[in-house]
């Protein structure tokens, strides 16, 4: 029938843009982080950093959106002495992976935004100025209003310079809600005001996920360990429990934030439950 989508012209590309070096305690074990000295830690951490293009049928949608290529110009210096960012290659950067997949900001339909913590939210400034509509909780936008009031540009990885942005097309999402057929955001706050994940339903490759930093790695999934970036871990252990609901619910497959590593669980009848790490573009894709 004309205007029917169908769930194979649905597909998702994984984008990588280079890694973050950090302490792999402070994403699973709420330690404290340390400063900037791999040699000094006990699980020096490459933590790779993801964006995901959806081809659908009504628009293309961007998940996340990466650091900024000039972040070491606006991080504080705090920032740059936990976290290192600087063996990511000019290839690697967002931007240059659009170019290499022949597309531009002016593409999207939508950009989701599961938070604005500045490794997810980085490049939405590119977006100014398009017809894209940025989707955001509303709680995380209320939460950022908040630290704008108080004049905190820059607070625990929340930095203006990402988000307060003239002719950003913000449009606050409430909660789970259908975005474009067969995708759908699922609410997951804890790790900030309003995280947000998505659900997929693909032809072949089943349901799929993106949980964004609910779950930094796929070890928080079985440990129930959140991270010291958590702002209220409570919230956190409910969005846990409610990601593992829908997985069953689904028998969705889950890929975590900031991890190689994907999460079946134990009974999965998922088409892909055999695959244990994630599908990397220009390998390989999700349909």
């Amino acid at each position: 029938m004309k205007g029917v989508v169908t769930l194979s012209k649905i597909s998702i590309k994984t984008l990588q843009h280079g890694a973050i070096g950090l302490d792999r305690d402070a994403l699973i074990a709420g330690g404290k982080m340390t400063v900037n000295n791999k040699d000094k830690k006990r699980d020096w951490y490459m933590c790779p950093s993801f964006t995901y293009v959806i081809d659908h049928p009504d628009g293309k949608i961007l998940f996340d959106a990466s650091m900024y290529r000039g972040w070491q110009d606006e991080w504080p210096k705090e920032w740059q002495e936990t976290s290192d960012y600087t063996g990511t290659t000019d290839e690697e950067f967002f931007e240059s992976r659009l170019k290499q997949l022949n597309l531009d900001p002016s593409d999207f339909k939508y950009v989701f935004l599961s938070h604005l913590h500045t490794d997810h939210a980085g490049n939405a400034r590119l977006f100014a100025g398009t017809d894209a509509k940025i989707l955001v909780h509303e709680e995380e936008l209320k939460g950022v209003a908040n630290l704008e009031a108080d004049g905190k540009n820059a607070w625990n990885f929340f930095l203006s310079s990402d988000y307060s942005v003239s002719r950003l097309k913000y449009t606050p999402l409430y909660g789970d809600q259908e975005i474009l057929k067969g995708i759908r955001s699922i609410s997951l706050p804890g790790h900030t005001w309003g995280t947000m994940g998505l659900m997929v339903e693909l032809e072949h490759s089943g349901t799929i996920i993106l949980s964004s930093d609910s779950l930094y790695v796929a070890d928080s999934y079985e440990t129930g360990m959140g991270s010291m970036l958590d702002l209220d871990r409570d919230k956190w252990r409910t969005s846990v429990n409610k990601l593992k609901l829908l997985q069953k619910g689904h028998d969705a497959m889950i890929i975590p934030g900031h991890d190689h590593n994907v999460i079946h669980h134990n009974c999965s009848c998922h088409p892909l439950k055999e695959e244990k790490k994630l599908r990397v573009w220009p390998d390989a894709q999700y349909d």
